[in-house]
């Protein structure tokens, strides 16, 4: 049975159908499972996660749903609370075989999906009857978008996935993550960054790379790697300690901020503060995607959100600039400006108002060749550089390349008492 790779053996209880609770490495944790037809259900276990405040687990494996009003109103009764936990405890949905119709997956935290399952708000067949088109269900093409966080090539890698994710994360959000052991030291220098992250700031590199380098045991949980991957944003551990981590990707669109990785970063950044989930950023970024449909779907808005989601977070935010930082997308990505505690740089970092080139021909005009080439060194040497940076205090150090771990890790012991307030509110708007 499913549960029994999920849970620890002999945990579970029930609690009703098709409910219960039981424990992930020793951690209480509760479970819903929908298989087949929708019919309703009741809301007793997902009211016990957040009495209790333990993360909750539901699973669907589900045909559709019954076609009555008692049922669409269980399954609304549902949506409502799941919706209160939001912010409260972890709410994680696994998505096995289909799920049509009852679609409150989307209202967890994350969305784990095998790639042979097909999900849907609406029916394949209604869709298929308004349309005259098959209806693109499967969680491969789902992945790509924001609806999936995780696709499993089966039932089993799903549930050690779950139990993989909230290995990083606390039952609630009044706890902190528990802290993992570990063997590689804290002081462990981390050379290979300087043989990884190319000298030209023209030429790319993959930032996971970076990534891996400095976390612990190089073990670095992803999420959404399908989805927007000029960004990439996962759990990492620093002396045992979980982080969330967001970084520029210049392997994709040469690390540019677009629409989708703008909303893919400030979901994240929301979640890790919820959760007391310190945040480490790595940037390189030559600005947002110039693109005028990008401007026409709703960039502008997005882009503030995720500067109102760094400016609001009240745990750790540490910022490590690895290469370029470019305008607005740079000040977005957790910079001193919307609240970053610790921002190192790299020696060969590169700060502009808009990028270098852009910058020099705004300031001088038309140019040589000959010219324009003098006018850009000279930027390079006197204003575009770490050591301005620093001097402006718009970074706190500049640090070598090996020693990013160590940093990161005094960063994080120093801020473990960080206290923050924000002035009293109801919600965003």
């Amino acid at each position: 049975m499913t549960l029994d790779v999920l849970l620890d053996e002999g945990s579970f209880s029930e609690m009703g159908q098709n409910a219960g609770f039981g424990t992930i490495d020793g951690r209480p944790v509760c479970v819903y499972y929908f298989k087949g037809v929708f019919e309703g259900c009741s809301t007793e276990v997902v009211d016990l996660a957040l009495k209790t405040g333990i993360p909750l687990i539901t699973i669907f494996d589900c045909e559709g749903i019954k076609i009555s009003h008692s049922t669409l109103a269980n399954l609304a009764n549902l949506f409502s609370r799941i919706s209160i936990a939001s912010g409260v405890i972890p709410r994680i949905s696994i998505i096995l075989g289909n799920c049509h119709g009852a679609f409150c997956y989307a209202e967890t935290d994350f969305v784990i999906a095998t790639k042979d399952c097909k999900l849907s708000v609406v029916m394949p067949d209604i869709i298929k009857l308004v349309t005259g088109k098959d209806a693109e269900v499967d969680g491969i093409k789902h992945a790509r978008t924001e609806n999936i966080h995780f696709i499993a090539e089966s039932d089993e890698e799903a549930m050690m996935l779950a139990r993989r994710l909230l290995s990083y994360l606390p039952l609630n959000n009044m706890e902190d993550p528990p802290i993992a052991e570990t063997s590689d030291e804290p002081s462990r220098q981390t050379e290979q960054i300087a043989n990884i992250i190319p000298e030209d700031p023209h030429k790319v590199y993959n930032v996971k790379d970076v990534i891996t380098a400095v976390v612990d045991d190089g073990d670095f949980l992803e999420v959404q790697s399908d989805f927007a991957q000029n960004a990439v944003v996962g759990f990492g551990r620093f002396d045992g300690v979980t982080v969330g981590i967001v970084a520029n990707n210049p392997m994709i669109y040469a690390g540019c901020l677009d629409l989708n990785s703008v909303k893919k970063i400030t979901r994240f950044v929301r979640f890790c503060d919820a959760f007391n989930i310190p945040i480490v950023t790595f940037v390189d970024t030559p600005g947002y995607l110039p693109d005028n449909q990008q401007e026409l779907s709703g960039l502008p808005y997005y882009a503030t959100k995720l500067m109102q989601a760094y400016a609001e977070a009240t745990v750790p935010l540490i910022t490590i600039i690895l290469r370029k930082a470019y305008g607005a997308a740079y000040i977005a990505m957790g910079s001193k400006f919307v609240g970053a505690d610790i921002v190192y740089a790299y020696p060969n970092a590169e700060f502009a108002v808009t990028d270098i080139d852009t910058d020099v021909r705004l300031l001088h005009g038309e140019l040589s060749e000959e010219e324009r080439k003098k006018k850009l060194e000279e930027y390079r040497r006197w204003e575009a550089n770490a050591n301005r940076a620093l001097e402006r205090r718009h970074i706190d150090a500049i640090i070598d390349p090996k020693w990013t771990r160590s940093k990161i890790i005094n960063a994080l012991r120093m801020l473990e008492t960080k206290r923050r307030k924000l002035p009293p509110k109801k919600h965003d708007t």
